[in-house]
């Protein structure tokens, strides 16, 4: 009489719940963790910024927001940029990305015109572009052409500028300052657009500027 076969039994996955695998999208994470829930992984609630980075692109090479800064994070060094420029570099740890955020941010921070003193540079320079192109008040005039009349970089200049916003200071001796937004093919074309943010980490490329009559209230 022939021998019995041993019946196999096959574990089968309960419905609905589908095999974990060694791959899967959720056991990804980006080569450098600045914060996760818990205080686990490098932790970076910076003690110089008092903010918690926020992820805002993953791959290869994460994004994370950090402050006003944006952190690029590669395999070897980690480039810092405000309005999508560079500012700075840093070693790949939380702890150098920390401090060159702050770093940073400080230079930024007091090389900064105050209102008082960027407004009456930002219509010298408008009226010196409005010269040299034979344009008349009031025309609008490339942003880029106005940065380059005014010292400084081109993080700088975006930075003022957003301070102004953030302040509410764009009036001066009854003109109004008038930025024009980067529409379609204009926003792709980055040497001829400033990108400006706002509060919340957002933003609008600018390609244009004039300076128009404030429109008297009732």
């Amino acid at each position: 009489m022939p021998a019995s076969r041993k019946k196999v039994v096959r574990p089968v996955a309960a419905r609905g719940c589908p095999r974990a695998s060694p791959a899967s999208s959720s056991s990804v994470r980006p080569s450098l963790r600045l914060s996760s829930p818990g205080g686990s992984g490098l932790g970076l609630r910076s003690v110089r910024t008092g903010v918690v980075p926020r992820l805002i692109a993953g791959g290869p090479r994460p994004e994370w927001r950090l402050g006003e800064l944006t952190v690029v994070v590669g395999p070897e060094r980690a480039e810092l940029r405000y309005a999508r420029e560079p500012v700075g570099f840093a070693p790949p740890s939380a702890e150098a990305i920390g401090a060159a955020v702050e770093r940073a941010r400080q230079r930024l921070a007091a090389r900064s015109r105050a209102p008082d003193e960027l407004l009456p540079a930002l219509v010298g320079a408008y009226e010196a572009v409005l010269a040299a192109r034979g344009a008349r008040p009031g025309d609008r005039v490339p942003l880029v052409e106005l940065r380059d009349q005014i010292a400084g970089t081109r993080a700088q200049f975006a930075w003022d500028l957003a301070r102004l916003r953030r302040e509410r200071r764009l009036v001066i001796a009854g003109r109004r300052l008038d930025l024009g937004v980067a529409t379609g093919h204009a926003a792709s074309q980055r040497s001829r657009v400033v990108w400006i943010e706002n509060d919340g980490g957002g933003g609008s490329y600018f390609q244009s500027f004039r300076l128009i009559a404030q429109e008297a209230r009732s």
